[in-house]
């Protein structure tokens, strides 16, 4: 059959009138569904016509394209067979007309011409159904008086095909593609900078297939190519590809780099921009080098997991030319320091990249950047102030700590900084020295024992300072205090576990600190996003606080009754707004959380009567907080309940009506059972008097499946905690609530999931029965049940594995 005339039908499909486009999508789906060879041929002579109006070649470009592409779609496979099925005459036509679409004075239909030439080479080569498609194209680029758009459009046909990295093509081929490629790279022989601009693009592709690593003078061609666009070539966005190539080869075949190292540092001078350049070429730069740094390291970390790792893999090439590119990285951050979203991005870059530096080259950072830092650190501009302090920040991985011995120091004197941005840098950095470099479990220490109370009063006092500035102290408290636990949890002597703690002096100070930071807002009962930050250094200063220190025992309990009180006006305020609501219940949480970790404390310790006197106020609030509809909220205030219980100990009985006003299934949660649960084992047996009704809620809550697994659970825990009741008064019921929870129906294929959550419930409710009752005959009878249930358990092949 003919071809159609689909001209009127694209032109119409892109009219702004509704009915009119509908109406000729509708017939190109028809065209399409009745003879999809034919409509696929229509479509490339569309794109190749010079006749045709340039919107409508360029709609069938899209048309034809989305016909064929489908890489990233369930739709691939399909694409693919419908393609292979068509009559090969058709397909040579089509992919005649494509290259000829090349050579066409519109843009758009040479670009979609180039990106289906890249699809069909992935799906024709592998089967060595478009053999001689390298070659048309190497003639195009070979062709005496081709036209620029006919290189650039063939070029970037290269680019496409070689996108795909599962083909394979000879040797010859790929030699051939880069001979055309890096000729025309060079800004002598080809006078158009969009077809220099094509050729880096292609190469960036090309380079996968090229035998840089054994070959020499392949190498040397390709990196005497890409180095001299980065350095002659006056288009920026020639340099900036020329940039991603060496970024590429960098992350590839970094151990090839060594002859190179001088050249591309005398590059990277000039792409900087230190006297003027282009954001995207500058940003580019960096990357590349922070790809060489990220090779390094993982090199390096290679090394120490492989004992087999050659010897070569530390890389000792890269360290001189680093050395000198810190200068360039420092006089970077100078020149760009955050005055637009631009200069932004560069500084950024180049911070990171520092850090980056530091790590690959340790000790030899130090002097380089400390010249800098010593520098702008006291000067009268505060953002040079504030990007010597942000140096010292990206240093602190790499280096020793005997080289990084000034730091402290320096961020001390700029905790009094007149600019708030300057203190809350320095506040950051301080903290990014503690979460990296603190641990009183380390045989050298970054500070001394002289500094400590120097840095504990800057903290104490910086805590009231701005939001701003609060925040980032917040933040280095809790790391301080992180490095605490770390070192008591890697403690072997547990009895040094009594030495006072360093904290403990200051303990009053920082406490008094955080609240400050968190204090709730004059306009909001419900604080400043600061506060969580706020909240979370104060539940990590009293977990790793010294319960044997009495200094920090009555910080505490001075604590506990502040907490208190916020958490009741907390519960009393009134939220209007949706984001009241929710900034309400993210408090809530906090403050139990904050609790939780007072109560785990106290409660361990001498003082744990402060924490019974407290109980019946704290309980209550917590079971107020059970009431509201934030999960989050609900389920900490079931875990404060839950150490509540546990540090008060069976007296907890005398606190229960109190909780029993707030115990119904509707508030049952994963969490709420698994308090449930520890109250049991908090009372023990002191608990009778409650059994039977808190028993009955929960044979009421297995009639909603959702809780059943969680119930069952929580079953075994109250047989574990209670033992003799249990057997005596709840097992006979029990054991018919687990039969009945076996049966096949809750087991269906379409419940896989929630099947696999029940049977995790009986086995924990069985294993707790077991451990919990002593009767013999009871035992055995409740092992039978348990032998019946693994039985049905080992038939039924759905089950999770």
């Amino acid at each position: 059959p003919g071809m159609d005339n689909i001209t009127p039908i694209l032109k119409d499909a892109q009219d702004p009138d509704n009915n009119i486009r509908l109406a000729a999508e509708g017939k190109l789906k028809q065209l399409q569904e009745r003879n999809r060879s034919n409509f696929l041929l229509s479509l490339s002579a569309e794109l190749s016509s010079e006749a045709s109006p340039p919107e409508c070649r360029c709609l069938a470009g899209i048309i034809l394209k989305n016909s064929v592409e489908g890489k990233y779609s369930e739709d691939n496979s399909l694409l693919i067979k419908q393609w292979n099925n068509l009559d090969p005459c058709i397909k040579s036509q089509i992919k005649e007309s494509l290259l000829i679409t090349l050579g066409s004075s519109a843009p758009q239909a040479r670009h979609a011409s180039s990106q289906i030439i890249g699809r069909l080479a992935y799906i024709e080569t592998p089967s060595e159904r478009w053999q001689d498609l390298i070659g048309r194209l190497l003639g195009n680029m070979a062709q005496q008086g081709a036209s620029p758009t006919l290189k650039k459009a063939t070029l970037e046909a290269l680019e496409y095909v070689f996108e795909e990295e599962n083909l394979r093509f000879d040797k010859d081929t790929i030699n051939g593609v880069l001979d055309a490629v890096i000729r025309a790279m060079n800004h002598q022989a080809e006078k158009s900078s969009e077809v220099r601009l094509a050729a880096v693009k292609a190469l960036r592709n090309v380079l996968t297939f090229a035998n840089f690593a054994n070959d020499d003078d392949c190498r040397n061609r390709i990196m005497t190519a890409i180095c001299d666009a980065a350095k002659h070539d006056e288009a920026a966005e020639i340099k900036h590809a020329a940039f991603v190539c060496l970024t590429a080869i960098a992350s590839n075949y970094i151990m090839e780099l060594e002859p190179y190292m001088e050249t591309t540092l005398s590059r990277t001078t000039e792409a900087l921009g230190l006297e003027g350049g282009v954001e995207t070429v500058a940003l580019e730069c960096i990357e590349f080098w922070s790809t060489i740094c990220g090779e390094v390291i993982e090199l390096r970390e290679r090394k120490k997991r492989f004992a087999h790792a050659i010897p070569s893999a530390d890389c000792h090439f890269t360290e001189k030319p680093l050395c000198l590119l810190v200068p360039l990285l420092l006089q970077t951050l100078s020149l760009h320091q955050e005055r637009d979203v631009d200069e932004l991005n560069i500084f950024m870059s180049s911070v990171a990249c520092l850090g980056l530096v530091a790590r690959t080259i340790g000790d030899a950072v130090v002097p380089l950047a400390m010249q800098f830092v010593e520098g702008n650190i006291k000067v009268a501009d505060w953002r040079s102030r504030k990007t010597a302090i942000s140096v010292l920040g990206v240093m602190l991985e790499g280096p020793s700590i005997e080289k990084l011995a000034p730091v402290v120091g320096l961020l001390m004197d700029r905790m009094e900084d007149p600019h708030m941005e300057v203190r809350g840098t320095a506040a950051c950095t301080l903290g990014r020295v503690f979460e990296l470099r603190h641990s009183p479990a380390l045989d050298k220490r970054f500070f001394t024992n002289e500094d400590f109370p120097r840095i504990m009063a800057a903290l104490s006092k910086s805590g009231k300072d701005v939001p701003e500035v609060s925040k980032e102290v917040c933040g280095a408290i809790y790391f301080l205090a992180r490095g605490y636990d770390v070192a008591i949890s890697s403690e072997v002597d547990h009895s040094k576990k009594r030495i006072s703690s360093e904290l403990s002096p200051f303990l009053g100070g920082v406490i008094d600190a955080l609240l400050s930071a968190s204090e709730l807002d004059m306009k909001t009962p419900f604080g400043l996003p600061a506060s969580a930050s706020a909240y979370g250094a104060l539940i990590e200063v009293v977990r790793v606080s010294n319960i044997w220190d009495l200094k920090a025992v009555l910080a505490i309990i001075v604590l506990m009754p502040r907490i208190m009180r916020r958490l009741n006006t907390a519960l009393d305020a009134k939220a209007i707004s949706s984001d009241d609501k929710t900034n309400k219940h993210d408090l809530q949480a906090l403050l139990c959380d904050v609790l939780h970790a007072i109560i785990e404390k106290l409660g361990n310790s001498l003082h744990g009567d402060k924490v019974r006197e407290s109980a019946p106020f704290m309980l209550l609030q917590f079971c107020r907080v059970l009431t509201c509809d934030c999960s989050t909220a609900r389920d900490k205030a079931a875990l404060t309940i839950g150490a509540l219980a546990r540090a008060v100990g069976p007296k907890f009985l005398d606190f229960m009506p109190i909780f029993l006003q707030y115990y119904s299934v509707k508030l049952f949660s994963p969490i709420y059972l698994e308090a449930i649960g520890t109250i049991f084992h908090a009372l023990g047996d002191e608990i009778l008097p409650c059994c039977d009704h808190m028993m009955d809620v929960l044979y009421e809550g297995l009639s909603q499946p959702e809780l059943k697994p969680q119930i069952l659970a929580c079953f075994g825990e109250i047989a574990l905690a209670i033992g003799k009741i249990f057997e005596e008064k709840y097992l006979q019921a029990v054991r018919k609530e687990l039969k009945e929870a076996a049966n096949p129906r809750y087991y269906d294929e379409d419940k896989v999931d929630y099947g696999n959550q029940l049977r995790q419930g009986i086995c924990k409710a069985y294993s707790g029965i077991l451990r919990g009752i002593k009767d013999r005959k009871s035992g055995l009878k409740v092992a039978a049940d348990l032998v019946e249930f693994i039985e049905a358990v080992s038939e039924d092949k759905s089950r999770c594995t």
